[in-house]
């Protein structure tokens, strides 16, 4: 094959895979929606708030190879740990799972959208995606970041370790993702620092995304054979071999992946990279047909990824299309490869600049407490809902951002707001800050506008009795020049 056609059969590729993304609107409606669940669980008169609650996302949405669902009218299914720091000594399955459903039914926004599964509490969102909410407590006989869940009985802890899995399969692939973040970023005119990771796709993730959405189709209807994501993940993972373009990598991953299937003490075998005695392929044994139904699957990828390989121009996408489905017609439906440099550049954002001008600490610190600070994107101050959680990703000119201060300190105190401003930007507007502000309205609470391009940032300061006794560290805001 040419190195022509080579070019256009990975265009092709690339464009059908990045139909198949998330939106961004999606992906931060998706994140503001977990995270109000977990201020909701950890606020300070919540049952659960002394079990420090954590939710964190894991799968797909974690490892970047979300695929759309098939049918139009359904939703994305997103998973998600929440974790309470409780010794399984002191709790069993079933309380696990019933003090977190009772904690979301108690809220008037997640009660309405809240259902019952065997394992899980499911969040029927109103937008486009379902937030399985699976129950989980630390795995003390693990690793750092293990886990124990509940089987579908509620009767047995099962390990798992959702960010090692993570950690393992993003391993597999950074030598790729750092050479793709830098070329991105030097054709956009901007730093490596300026290319957030979520807007590089590598070829593995984007080969883990077809061979999905391909095996949707091929068993479109023998939905009991039909392999599950983990295993397809987790085999093309292990046969990545660091493919610099996403036909390269179908073509080794689908022929290799096999090799990765082991045979222990004669049971079929893929082991969790991060829980080694976690065998994803443990249905196999119990249905050998489906073992059997995964393998003439991938000869049959291979043989698609042949044809297209050998068509025509003009028919490279006929070809991909029936194997692959059809691309939707709607070009917002997924953000095109050929709008990030424009988006990267649209989100530059100047580094932080000096901070002579910061004023000193006014208390003396005691600090015996602790204290964070979450921040919310909204359209107009102390008006409508909001939009995103603040995050890395950079917020535009003339929005309005709600800071929140989360402390253990016992009451009575205060919380200080140090707010500052840095870069030409502000400093052109006579804008710079970094003096101390009280709270405004509700206790503990700061509303800011994004008025400067830079990096600047907020910390908030616990005071009690004249004295720091908690400070949250720097949130920072970046905001698009």
């Amino acid at each position: 094959m040419s190195m022509v056609r080579g070019f256009e059969l990975n265009e092709e590729l690339r464009e059908l895979a990045t139909s198949l993304d998330i939106t961004d609107q999606l992906y931060e409606q998706v994140i503001s929606y977990y995270e109000d669940a977990a201020e909701w669980l950890s606020v300070e008169d919540s049952p659960l708030r002394e079990y420090s609650p954590a939710i964190y996302p894991q799968g797909s949405f974690r490892l970047g190879t979300m695929v759309r669902p098939l049918r139009a009218n359904d939703k994305f299914d997103i998973d998600l740990v929440c974790r309470l720091s409780i010794e399984k000594e002191r709790t069993s399955q079933a309380d696990l799972k019933k003090s977190v459903g009772d904690r979301l039914r108690a809220s008037p926004n997640f009660a309405k959208i809240l259902k019952e599964q065997r394992r899980c509490w499911t969040l029927d969102c109103p937008d486009e995606f379902y937030l399985d909410v699976l129950p989980a407590i630390p795995d003390a006989e693990g690793v750092k970041e293990s886990i124990l869940l509940t089987d579908r009985e509620l009767r047995f802890w099962q390990h798992s370790n959702p960010i090692g899995y993570a950690d393992w399969f993003i391993e597999r692939m950074r030598p790729i993702q750092v050479e793709l973040r830098e070329a991105l970023a030097k054709s956009a005119g901007v730093s490596v620092e300026d290319v957030p990771e979520w807007r590089v796709r590598t070829p593995l993730q984007r080969a883990v995304q077809l061979l999905k959405r391909h095996r949707d189709g091929y068993f479109r209807y023998d939905d009991d054979r039909r392999p599950v994501s983990i295993i397809i993940t987790t085999l093309a993972a292990r046969a990545y071999q660091r493919e610099r373009t996403i036909d390269d990598a179908l073509v080794t991953i689908t022929r290799e992946m096999p090799r990765y299937i082991e045979q222990r003490a004669g049971r079929w075998w893929v082991e969790n990279p991060a829980s080694r005695e976690e065998n994803f392929a443990d249905k196999w044994n119990e249905k050998p047909e489906r073992r059997a139904s995964f393998l003439a699957w991938l000869k049959r990828v291979e043989q698609d990824i042949g044809l297209a390989r050998v068509a025509k121009s003009d028919e490279t996408r006929r070809v991909l299309r029936e194997s692959f489905g059809v691309l939707p017609s709607a070009p917002q439906r997924g953000l095109r490869e050929s709008a990030v440099l424009p988006a990267i550049r649209r989100e530059y954002v100047p580094a932080l600049a000096s901070t002579s001008h910061v004023q000193r600490v006014q208390w003396p610190e005691r600090s015996s407490y602790k204290c964070s600070v979450r921040g919310q994107v909204y359209r107009a101050l102390r008006r409508g809902k909001a939009l995103w959680p603040l995050s890395d990703r950079p917020v535009p000119k003339q929005y309005a951002l709600r800071f929140e201060a989360v402390t253990n300190a016992p009451r009575p105190y205060d919380v200080h707001w140090q707010v500052v401003n840095t870069g030409q930007d502000a400093s052109a507007a006579g804008g710079l800050r970094g003096d101390f502000y009280m709270s405004d309205g509700r206790p503990g609470v700061r509303w800011e506008t994004t008025s400067y391009a830079g990096t600047h940032w907020i910390e908030a300061f616990v005071v009690k009795d004249g004295a720091c006794v908690a400070r949250s560290g720097r949130k920072y805001v970046r905001i698009k020049a």
